[in-house]
């Protein structure tokens, strides 16, 4: 399998959230000093709010963009052993994660929470517990990984009629929990919901989707290299 990674991207944002993170801690950090100091509370209150905005989005940055694995990298792990056909592309196109393949056109939405996830239809519920609690601050939130998993196939297979509309083809959203320590408890889903292990043999069985001509395949590749190309360039 070809792999093509948004490498600027990555570093760019990986040392943003560094950045961010200190930056936030450092703020936090005045605030709390300002905290002493009765006709400073007001000035306490903002770096408190401001230190935490900053705190969140460097750490954001850092679990998606500076940590081993990156969704990315699980992604590719997890479909080792496909051939060249398969092309998968990461933070390049008008989805996060595309594959590219003979059998179809896929979009994966990650998400990296832990503990007891369930899933009705479009449905999604995380169970408390001390430990997600403790973890609140340091992991994205769920939010409907439905809703977005389909908003982002449905703008992709939009850009790709505007681009090449003699092509027809439907990008199929996945949404895929990369931590292992997930427990997923799925009813119907909305749209396909995988772990790393599963995606592979997903992808050879139930996941087919309709055949693309080779000669749609070779337009949707040209198309899709030189977007990512012009990116990484930039």
């Amino acid at each position: 399998m070809r792999i093509t990674t948004n490498t600027k991207q990555i570093q760019r944002r990986a040392k943003l959230g560094t950045y961010a993170s200190l930056g936030g801690i450092a703020i936090l950090g005045a605030g709390m000093f300002a905290s002493f100091r009765p006709n400073l509370m007001w000035l306490s209150l903002l770096a408190l709010v401001a230190g935490f905005v900053l705190a969140q989005y460097g750490n954001y940055n850092l679990r998606r963009y500076g940590r081993t694995p990156r969704p990315d990298q699980v992604l590719a792990d997890s479909m080792k052993g496909f051939d060249d056909r398969y092309h998968l592309y990461a933070w390049l196109l008008p989805a996060q994660f595309v594959l590219l393949s003979p059998q179809g056109l896929y979009t994966f939405l990650t998400r990296d929470q832990t503990g007891q996830i369930s899933n009705t239809g479009a449905q999604w519920r995380s169970k408390f517990s001390l430990g997600r609690a403790l973890l609140v601050f340091s992991q994205e939130g769920l939010g409907n990984p439905s809703q977005e998993a389909q908003a982002a196939a449905g703008k992709l297979t939009d850009w790709v009629r505007e681009k090449l509309p003699e092509v027809n083809v439907t990008a199929q959203p996945i949404v895929v929990f990369i931590d292992p320590r997930v427990q997923l408890e799925l009813t119907d889903p909305a749209v396909p919901v995988l772990d790393p292990k599963g995606m592979k043999k997903w992808l050879r069985g139930a996941g087919k989707g309709e055949t693309i001509k080779p000669a749609d395949l070779r337009k949707l590749e040209a198309l899709f290299d030189e977007t990512a190309a012009s990116k990484l360039q930039a």
